[in-house]
């Protein structure tokens, strides 16, 4: 697969794009350094919030994301695109976890990464043309509506509602009901700043919402002793209301288990994964190309080439998928 990644000619009356690679790192050393850092401060809680939501070890968010900051990044098509574990992928990881175990959805997501790298090869960059737009942001949007639901009963302190499927929408009064004071005002504190904090100017600009709402909600957190209490997990049980990351990385490194990827089941999310991880990384590659201030274009065959590797490695060792996230991107630029 042959690729030109130089850029191309920058748009009246702004300066020149900067370099590609080491060069480019050489010459934006200073801004770089701190792009990286506020991007590091964003990934890391929103790496242990999906891995949590959707079911994993809170380490499988962070091997994801280190797997995407070093593997996919330098073989991506993209000049300003971060890749990472995302909230798009929370249903279909949970679901594939749910049905197949942990270890066999980490065998779904090596075997979607690898399909993703023979789609690659067959210039399949351009996919998202062969779907109406409607379709596309129906399903995104019926997965966030899923997502939202779902999240609702975790921000009010209830981690086992006894729902799944439509009922997880019907179970929000009783959460509502029988909510937990104390991590219930974080929930709304965080909710709050994502809506209030973009709309402050150039304050909202420079500081990102999403890194506000972590430091907001840990204040808090510290505040009212959120973090002492003990709450309702999935297995009917009690656990703390806090993260626990089970050790080091390398206590988190786990292989997977090939052993259902060729059933029904198996074959089922191997598709899910590749379809929507696919799609998703796709047309966010196109969205972040319009705010890229040099128009510059990705190469899409060669985002899929990316994604799949780093989705092959990441599931290999027991991180959870990967795609083009939005948030992160947005950053970035």
């Amino acid at each position: 697969m042959t690729t030109s990644h130089m850029p191309s000619a920058p748009p009246e009356g702004r300066p020149v794009p900067p370099k590609d690679w080491l060069p480019g790192l050489v010459e934006n050393a200073k801004t770089d350094v701190v792009s990286g850092f506020i991007l590091f401060l964003i990934a890391l809680p929103l790496c242990l919030a999906i891995a949590l939501a959707s079911g994993a070890p809170a380490i499988a968010g962070v091997i994801a994301g280190i797997v995407a900051g070093t593997v996919a990044c330098l073989l991506s098509g993209s000049y300003v695109t971060i890749n990472g574990p995302a909230a798009g992928m929370i249903v279909i990881v949970s679901g594939a976890i749910t049905e197949l175990g942990y270890e066999s959805a980490l065998a779904v997501g090596v075997v979607a990464g690898g399909i993703q790298i023979l789609l690659s090869f067959a210039r399949a960059g351009k996919m998202t043309g062969f779907f109406p737009l409607s379709v596309i942001h129906g399903m995104l949007a019926g997965i966030g509506l899923i997502i939202m639901a779902g999240q609702i009963h975790v921000a009010l302190g209830r981690l086992n509602p006894g729902a799944h499927g439509f009922h997880i929408f019907t179970e929000i009064p009783p959460s509502f009901e029988n909510l937990v004071p104390e991590i219930a005002v974080i929930g709304a504190a965080a909710v709050a700043v994502m809506i209030v904090w973009p709309r402050l100017g150039k304050v909202g600009k420079l500081v990102p919402a999403p890194l506000v709402a972590v430091v907001v909600g840990t204040v808090i957190a510290a505040i009212n002793g959120a973090g002492d209490i003990l709450i309702e997990d999935e297995e009917g049980g009690t656990r703390s209301s806090t993260v626990d990351l089970g050790g080091g990385l390398l206590d988190g490194l786990t292989s997977p288990d090939f052993s259902d990827v060729l059933t029904g089941p198996g074959l089922k999310w191997v598709f899910l994964y590749l379809f929507v991880a696919s799609l998703e990384s796709l047309l966010t590659a196109e969205a972040i190309d319009k705010l890229d201030p040099w128009k510059r274009r990705s190469d899409m065959n060669r985002e899929l080439f990316g994604k799949g590797v780093g989705n092959m490695v990441s599931s290999a060792i027991g991180g959870l998928p990967m795609i083009a996230e939005v948030v992160r991107s947005k950053a970035n630029i």
